[in-house]
C-alpha cells in the first residue's frame, strides 16, 4: 500500500515535469491563462489523474485509493476554474469507464467532479497558492473520507489505509508545491532571457539583433510568395543636441516616446525596432513603394508636430530622416543585406539632403507587380 502511493506521487511529479516542458509554450506572464490553455490543461490533468487510477489500492472489489484529487487540486491553483471542472469531468468519467458502473464508482465521479467545481472558486480566491493547495487538498481528503466510509464494510479496514493516505496526499501536495513554484521560475526566468535577447531594454520595441532575424525572415518569406517588403531606416536629426543640453535621462525619455510614436503610426503587421542608438527601423510587410512612401511621410509629419515630455516637464520638439528601400525594386535578390544597404545609403540621402525628409534611391529591380497599383 505504502509502495502504491509512493508510485502516486513519483507519477505526479513526472507530469508536472511534463507540463512544465509544455507550459514554456505559453504565456506565464498572465494572472490566469488564456480559455485554450486551460482546454489543454484540464484534459491533460484529467489524463494524469486517470492514470493514478492505474496506480490504486484496492480497498475491496469496487472501491480504490489513489492520489486522483490532486490533479484536480493542481489545476485549479495552477491553471485555473476551467481547467479544474475539466479535469474532475474527465477523471469520473474514465472511473465508470475503467472500473464499470458500481455504487463506489458513481459515488468516486460524483466528488471528483463536486472537488472540480470547488476548484472554481479556489482558483480565484486572493490566497497564495499554498495555502490554496493545502485547503483543497484538505477539503479532497475530507470528500473522499465520506465515500470510503459509504463504500467500506469495515471500519478497522478503512483507518488501516485512510490515514497512510491521508498523510501520503498532504506530503504529496506540499511537493506539488515546491515543483510547480521551481517550474514557474525556471520557465519566468527563460521568459525574461529570450526576451532580453530580442528586445530593446529602454523602447521594448525589437533590438538590432531581433530585427536582423526578422528581415531574413521576412525577405525569404517576400520571395516565396513573389511579395513586397519595404524597409524604414529612421534617424532623430541633430540627437546629440538633446543629449548635451538636457541630459541623458532626457534623450532616453525621447528614445522611449519616439518608439511609441512609431508603433501607434505603424500598421498592426508591421515590425519597429531599435537598432541602436537614436536609429530605429520599421519592416513593412506585403508593402509596395507608393505605400511605403505615404507611410514614411506620416510617420515624418507625427514626429515633427509632437511634443516631446523631458523628465523636469519641458518640451521639446524633433525632426527624423528617413531612407526607404523595397524589395524587390531596390535590392539584390540573392543579397539578404542589400535591403538595409540600400534604406541606409537613403538615409544618408536623407540628412546630408538637409534632414527632416523622406528619401528613395531609384528603383534598379522591376519584376514583381506592385500590390499598389492593384
Amino acid at each position: 500500500m505504502l509502495s502504491t502511493f509512493f508510485v502516486n506521487l513519483c507519477v505526479i511529479i513526472s507530469f508536472l515535469y511534463l507540463s512544465g516542458i509544455i507550459a514554456k509554450y505559453y504565456s506565464i506572464r498572465l494572472p490566469f491563462p488564456s480559455l485554450c490553455v486551460q482546454l489543454v490543461g484540464g484534459f491533460l490533468f484529467g489524463l494524469y489523474g486517470t492514470v493514478l487510477m492505474n496506480y490504486s489500492f484496492h480497498i475491496n472489489d469496487t472501491t480504490i485509493v489513489d492520489l486522483r484529487h490532486l490533479a484536480v487540486v493542481t489545476a485549479a491553483v495552477y491553471l485555473g476554474g476551467l481547467a479544474s471542472v475539466i479535469t474532475g469531468i474527465i477523471i469520473a468519467i474514465l472511473r465508470i469507464v475503467m472500473f464499470g458502473v458500481t455504487s463506489a464508482a458513481i459515488d468516486a465521479a460524483f466528488i471528483m467532479i463536486l472537488l472540480g467545481l470547488a476548484g472554481v472558486y479556489f482558483a480565484y480566491a486572493s490566497w497564495s497558492r499554498l495555502t490554496k493547495i493545502i485547503t483543497m487538498n484538505l477539503l479532497g481528503m475530507t470528500m473522499i473520507f465520506i465515500v470510503l466510509l459509504m463504500n467500506t464494510p469495515s471500519m478497522n479496514t478503512l483507518m488501516k489505509v485512510y490515514p497512510i493516505q491521508m498523510t501520503i496526499a498532504f506530503a504529496g501536495g506540499l511537493f506539488i508545491y515546491f515543483i510547480a513554484e521551481f517550474i514557474n521560475r525556471s520557465n519566468e526566468m527563460l521568459f525574461l532571457l529570450e526576451r532580453r535577447a530580442s528586445t530593446d531594454h529602454l523602447t521594448d520595441l525589437s533590438n538590432r539583433r531581433q530585427f536582423e532575424q526578422s528581415l531574413q525572415s521576412e525577405l525569404q518569406h517576400a520571395r516565396q510568395y513573389h511579395q513586397k517588403l519595404s524597409l524604414l531606416v529612421i534617424d532623430i536629426d541633430r540627437f546629440k543636441k538633446v543629449n548635451d543640453t538636457f541630459g541623458h535621462s532626457a534623450g532616453d525619455s525621447v528614445l522611449k516616446q519616439l518608439g511609441q510614436l512609431l508603433v501607434e503610426h505603424a500598421r498592426s503587421t508591421d515590425l519597429v525596432s531599435r537598432n541602436g542608438g537614436e536609429e530605429f527601423a520599421i519592416l513593412l510587410l506585403d508593402c509596395g513603394y507608393h505605400q511605403s512612401m505615404a507611410i514614411a511621410e506620416s510617420v515624418r509629419k507625427a514626429v515633427a508636430r509632437s511634443l516631446f515630455i523631458l523628465p523636469d516637464g519641458q518640451t521639446v520638439k524633433l525632426t527624423i530622416s528617413i531612407g526607404v528601400a523595397v524589395y524587390p525594386d531596390h535590392c539584390d535578390d540573392h543579397d539578404d543585406n542589400d535591403l538595409f544597404d540600400q534604406a541606409d545609403r537613403a538615409l544618408y540621402e536623407a540628412k546630408n539632403t538637409g534632414r527632416n525628409r523622406v528619401c528613395s534611391l531609384p528603383p534598379r529591380n522591376i519584376t514583381v507587380v506592385d500590390n499598389d497599383s492593384l
